[in-house]
């Protein structure tokens, strides 16, 4: 995943790129904070390996390097370790010193106001500088690494109760004096804690802050004492776990994360379980901050962003608009459709006895039908049986050109009647011999598995499959195009690799389009080639269908254990290449109905937005409404090709549907 470099990170090629894991959805930016963590870990691990001050992974990171095989857990956002208190204090007076300048410490013994009771190592947001942004992953936004900080507790009970009912009594005061409680409630309780503290509080100072400080010296108050057991503060009071035997960190061992070695607690299953009791068993809540962890930041930093460089997708009408487009197959069964027209004009003419039309008529369908033939046999070869009856057809018409100056009514129609059959025997061949040609673009190999059972299905149908790999750029930190990537040789050698160079849409206008890659420019981390973005695609077809390269667990927006999950729905949902498509094919019914769900909170946050900025709106005369219902007929739940032969969504489904979407007019 990574490898150190000297002072440099080498990060392998898909590390930031979006990515499904554990059926969590994993989006580019948050890619970008992890590599942004991983550095901001690697300079406390620089500086703990100079000066030998032990450390450990925590918490969720800990869960990473020994449950997730050395990765972060797919929905963790942060990176967590923890030190002794004494180790700490010995890291933060060097620290302090030896930490880039891009780096902040926030702990109560640098700034009390602005600290919480867990120390933490984090990445300026103000800085912009273009090496930095480099060194950290192009990441713009503040992140955190957390120190946890390990305090020992008493073997004596009384102790212990003693320190818990203080402790008690300071959150209790803390509360009472931010939620602006009576002056008597507070006094009380400040006189009741002077008497048994042996303290004075000054009440001409904050009492909030003189608290704190107080909360912090009790989380200390038995360290030295060489208890069997040790904690990590607030958690323990507050919530009654992370109470760990001190043996657990008896000796360190060392394990892979992200490609490098760090340290952990020999004993870490014994940390693991009084955090998590089964620590084996995989949950997506958690977490005592709002997901992603950097989301406050990004609101705040992202207006001054060039736009180009962190681009958020905004609605626009046009998204929903299409100018009707006929592909070239149905245009040439449209000709033939025309010839049946004209012969029974023709029909009509003749008996009128407008002889002199009628056969001028007869005339322009012979240089049509030559013009047509041409045109036909440039895609299905001359030998095919079209060309052959189009032949005939001409003959047919050159005949009755000649035999007008003397007609014979009866046998004209008979006449007439020959041709009529004829065309429509064409036509019926036409359909067999011009295939439905449908097109699939995809910019990675591996995400082939998503269609292959669809190309395999429709080709058994007589439908021409083009496969279509196209390049995809890395982006840098201004949004310009750095590396290009190209995957045409990986696709499996079975199939036919049609070169996206030499592919003319505007010529081909093939019946349908399929994409699986809905971004457009909106991925902050890569991009196709613009000329395959969905608002370019949606001009050369009438059916430009978009089949996600992936799938997820189910999401439900209404349940805690699913909320980041659905936070990380507009990564994918709130994206042109879904607004553009005709269809969207999802995983399922539930799935389509949370599309719709992050669609209309994406509508209504649009609208405040336009509103606040009093912009036009951008719904045109569409209100959010009627962009929904509209939503709700171009998404379809049939499935996805990636859950083989899940009864009722599997590629069975998804076959179905689009065999449906290409052959609904034959």
């Amino acid at each position: 995943m990574v490898k150190r470099g000297g002072t440099t990170m080498q990060w392998e090629k898909d590390f930031f790129y979006d990515e499904v894991r554990d059926g969590f959805y994993i989006p580019g930016m948050m890619k970008r904070a992890w590599g942004a963590e991983l550095n901001v870990l690697k300079e406390i691990d620089k500086i703990c390996r100079k000066h030998r001050i032990p450390y450990f992974l925590g918490s969720g990171t800990l869960l990473g390097a020994v449950r997730e095989g050395g990765q972060f857990i797919p929905w963790d956002d942060d990176v967590d370790i923890e030190m002794f208190r004494k180790d700490y204090l010995k890291f933060l007076s060097v620290a302090k010193e030896e930490l880039p300048d891009e780096l902040y410490i926030r702990a109560i013994e640098v700034n009390i106001e602005t600290a919480s009771f867990v120390p933490k190592v984090g990445l300026r947001e103000d800085v912009m500088s273009l090496p930095t942004l480099e060194k950290y992953c192009f990441f713009p936004y503040k992140v955190e690494i957390d120190i946890f900080l390990l305090d020992e507790l008493s073997d004596k009970e009384e102790e212990e109760r003693y320190r818990e009912e203080v402790l008690t009594m300071l959150y209790s005061l803390n509360n009472k004096v931010f939620e602006g409680k009576s002056r008597e409630d507070v006094e009380l309780l400040l006189e009741k804690l002077e008497e048994v503290l042996q303290i004075h509080f000054d009440r001409n100072l904050s009492l909030n802050l003189q608290i704190k400080g107080l909360i912090n010296r009790f989380f200390q108050e038995f360290n030295g004492t060489i208890g069997k057991n040790i904690a990590i503060f607030p958690y323990h009071h507050l919530l009654g776990n992370c109470c760990f035997p001190r043996k657990a960190y008896e000796s360190t061992i060392f394990l892979p994360f992200c490609g490098m070695r760090f340290p952990v607690a020999k004993g870490y299953e014994m940390r693991l379980c009084s955090e998590y009791g089964d620590w084996h068993k995989k949950s997506k809540s958690g977490e005592d901050h709002t997901y992603p962890c950097y989301r406050e930041s990004e609101e705040r930093v992202s207006h001054i962003l060039p736009a180009k460089a962190f681009p958020r997708y905004s609605f626009q009408k046009e998204s929903m608009e299409r100018n009707p487009v006929r592909s070239l197959r149905e245009q040439y069964l449209g000709i033939l459709d025309g010839f049946l027209l004209e012969e029974r004009r023709g029909s009509e003419l003749f008996r009128k006895g407008e002889y002199y039309s009628y056969q001028s008529l007869l005339a322009t369908l012979q240089e049509t039908a030559i013009a047509f033939g041409e045109l036909l046999e440039e895609k299905i070869g001359k030998d095919a049986e079209s060309i052959s009856l189009l032949e005939s057809y001409c003959e047919m018409l050159y005949q009755k050109y000649q035999s007008v100056s003397s007609p014979e009514e009866k046998k004209e129609e008979m006449q007439e009647e020959g041709t009529v059959s004829l065309l429509k025997a064409l036509k019926d061949r036409v359909k067999k011999e011009l295939k439905v040609q449908a097109v699939f673009l995809l910019h990675r190999a591996k995400d082939f598995a998503c269609l292959r059972p669809l190309v395999d299905a429709l080709r058994k149908e007589n439908v021409a499959c083009k496969i279509i790999p196209i390049p995809y750029y890395d982006k840098a930190v201004n949004g310009a195009f750095t590396e290009m990537h190209y995957e045409g040789g990986e696709f499996p050698k079975e199939y036919a690799i049609t070169d996206y160079k030499s592919y003319d849409f505007e010529k081909e206008l093939p019946d349908c389009i399929v994409m699986n890659s809905p971004y457009d420019e909106y991925n902050p981390v890569f991009s196709i080639e613009p000329a395959f973005y969905s608002r370019n695609l949606k001009r050369f077809t009438g059916k430009l269908i978009y089949i996600p390269w992936f799938v997820t667990d189910e999401i439900d927006p209404e349940n805690p254990e699913d909320r980041k999950a659905f936070y990380n729905m507009q990564y994918y949902v709130t994206v042109p290449g879904v607004f553009h498509a005709d269809y969207t094919i999802v995983q399922s019914e539930a799935m389509k109905k949370a599309y719709l769900v992050k669609i209309l909170q994406f509508l209504e946050e649009e609208r405040l937005q336009k509103n606040r900025k009093a912009e036009e709106n951008a719904f045109g005369k569409m209100n959010a409404d009627e962009v929904l219902v509209e939503m709700c007929k171009k998404i379809l739940g049939a499935g996805s090709c990636l859950l083989g032969e899940k009864e009722g969504q599997g590629a069975k489904e998804v076959v179905e549907v689009l065999k449906q979407i290409l052959f609904e007019k034959e």
